[in-house]
């Protein structure tokens, strides 16, 4: 009996043992848990629970034209924040009462944030709001207040699709670029998206004491605070006093002009229309005017210069010269007569001008812009060789101008043909259409800017650019962007000089003189482009001066009709504008005058109209 009861005692201590062992292991197990596995977890939530980390949004970059007027400024803005593991019911409540919110909207949106991060539920408060807010914020723990900056455009500033608007970065942003966190403000296109990590600046940081329910107790040590960073300076290449001009010639219409410096590729002037009120996206986006913005059916949000691709009609012209040139194909003396028709099977092609232009070389085909001329050469081309020399020059591809979303345009192939009609249900007509710039073929305004850049310089061009330099605030230095330059090697200096001079006599008396200036020698062509929708589409291209080019210019109309009759006085204008304005500076400004800046000519809106040395019956 005393035998058995001993064994019952070890078989109890051992039991007892067993257990005490197990319960300190899982014990130790529970603190090795806490302390080395998960040490920076519940150390991040006890410094939360007394320190908190309050961001310090930096300003945004200024935007300034060559002359460094400010064009894009900022004003200060509240957001309403609420910090999700401080942030209990009643202040949601409260909260959602103040805004005019739905209080289950705000749940949701904290559901999806960080725990500890501030998550805005309102921008650009307006006054009265933020100060009840402010009144009433110790009784809202987990609220905060945070500093913002919104765009501000001086007055007369617009230009929607060269600067672009500013807007809350998604998911699908954050997770492309790990630099942004949920909430930030970011560009969404023009200049500001381009550019975004340049003009965005660096946040700091500020360090401050809470209690338990997350109210801000003061600063926990100002030497640890961190200050923001501004947000880099862009410096453009626009006289913003020129670009407002060209923005006033294409008031009520559809379509771009597009001018280029052409001895280093920046952009003088850059207008889409139409457009919208920059102002309108800036700050708190109205829902009715977002949706009114997407639905228009003129497309105010498209950038027409660069996005927009068009056939370039009579404009296209001298790219089939300068591959029929350069391959040896023709000179310039090779002749075709014009009845006004041109018959290919039994497709009658007419000519814009239905009495015919009789015999033509070929500086007189692009002066009177003679397309039976053109049909006949590009049948003489042929596909491959058209395709070659539309590549070479520009065609096909993205410019790479600093602004997002830019069309490469079209430019057919015999592999595209193939593959959209077979390979025998193209035909030579395809062909002789696309001679004259029309067609399958696509391009954007700046593309035919780029192009006529080309021309001016003989072969040479730049990279189109609307940045000059920026002033970073980190480093306190000026960064110039290096200007990239081109050469179109394939193409002879004596080539581009037969087009040229052909181009001279199309403003010297030839389809495009309503675009000549008067005392500026001058070069250009003229452009009708067909368009199944209606009226067909006006271009007009130039460069100017003629000896020393300096400024390279397109102009699309659209449903605008006559190039020659529409778009040509339109650059006509705005070349005068950019000549004179520097040759005959008069400060004082009349009413009768232009509206423009001190330091600017005020040339009456009559007198840019100039009296042409030879009158023509009809204009292309």
């Amino acid at each position: 009996m005393r035998y058995f009861d001993q064994t019952q005692r070890s078989r109890r201590f051992l039991i007892s043992a067993t257990f005490l062992v197990i319960s300190f292991f899982i014990l130790l197990l529970g603190f090795f848990n806490l302390q080395v596995l998960h040490r920076q977890y519940y150390l991040d939530i006890s410094i939360h629970n007394v320190i908190r980390q309050v961001k310090i949004n930096p300003v945004r970059g200024l935007i300034l034209d060559r002359d460094g007027d400010i064009l894009v400024d900022n004003r200060p803005s509240f957001s309403a924040a609420l910090i999700r593991a401080h942030t209990a019911d009643s202040t949601i409540n409260r909260v959602a009462h103040f805004l005019g919110m739905n209080v289950n909207d705000i749940k949701a949106r904290l559901r999806k944030s960080p725990r500890f991060a501030p998550t805005i539920i309102r921008r650009d408060l307006d006054e009265q709001t933020r100060t009840l807010l402010e009144e009433n914020q110790y009784f809202l723990p987990g609220f905060e207040l945070i500093l913002d900056f919104k765009r501000y455009y001086p007055q007369e500033i617009n230009s929607p699709h060269i600067f672009g608007y500013i807007g809350e970065v998604n998911e699908r942003e954050q997770k492309q670029d790990p630099r942004y966190e949920l909430g930030d403000m970011i560009g969404k296109a023009g200049l500001e998206r381009y550019y975004d990590i340049e003009l965005r600046g660096i946040k700091g940081v500020r360090y401050v004491r809470v209690d338990a329910s997350g109210k801000m107790l003061g600063d926990y040590d100002p030497e640890l605070n961190v200050p923001a960073i501004h947000g880099s300076d862009l410096y453009l290449t626009l006289d913003y006093d020129l670009q407002k001009f060209a923005e006033s010639l294409m008031i009520d219409r559809r379509g771009s002009l597009v001018a280029i410096d052409v001895r280093t590729g920046g952009i003088l002037a850059l207008v889409s229309k139409p457009d919208y009120d920059i102002r309108a996206l800036s700050g708190k986006i109205d829902a009715d005017v977002w949706k009114a913005l997407i639905e228009d059916k003129a497309h105010p949000l498209y950038s027409r210069s660069i996005q927009s691709a068009y056939p370039p009609g009579s404009t296209y012209k001298i790219v089939a010269a300068i591959a029929a040139l350069q391959e040896n194909i023709i000179t310039p003396s090779w002749k075709a007569y014009c009845p006004g028709y041109f018959r290919l099977g039994r497709k009658v092609i007419r000519c814009w001008n239905p009495k015919g232009h009789g015999e033509l070389d070929l500086y007189g085909a692009i002066k009177n812009s003679c397309n039976v001329y053109f049909y006949q050469l590009g049948l003489k081309i042929g596909l491959e060789t058209w395709s070659k020399y539309s590549k070479i020059l520009g065609f096909g591809q993205k410019t790479g101008i600093d602004l997002p979303n830019e069309n490469a345009g079209l430019v057919p192939t015999i592999q595209y043909f193939n593959r959209i009609y077979g390979e025998n249900g193209w035909t030579r007509g395809n062909l002789a259409n696309l001679a004259i710039g029309q067609g399958e073929l696509l391009t954007t305004p700046l593309q035919i800017a780029q192009f006529v850049m080309i021309l001016a310089n003989r072969g040479v061009y730049y990279r189109p650019h609307l940045v000059d330099h920026l002033y970073n605030y980190q480093t306190h230095k000026t960064i110039y962007f290096p200007t990239e330059s081109r050469v179109v090697s394939e193409v002879s200096s004596e080539v581009f000089d037969i087009v040229r001079e052909g181009m001279h006599q199309v403003v010297n008396g030839g389809t495009g003189w309503l675009g000549k200036v008067p005392g500026i020698d001058m070069a250009g062509k003229t452009g009708t482009s067909q368009n199944p929708h209606g009226e067909p589409h006006a271009w007009f291209m130039a460069f100017a001066p003629y000896s020393h080019p300096e400024v390279a210019i397109a102009v699309i109309v659209e449903n605008g009709g006559s190039g020659g009759g529409v778009a040509a006085p339109i650059a006509r204008k705005f070349l005068e504008m950019y000549f004179y304005n520097r040759l005959i500076p008069r400060p004082v400004i009349k009413k009768d005058t232009l509206q423009v800046e001190e330091g600017i000519n005020p040339l009456p809106i009559d007198s840019l109209a100039p009296t042409p040395i030879l009158r023509i019956p009809e204009i292309h």
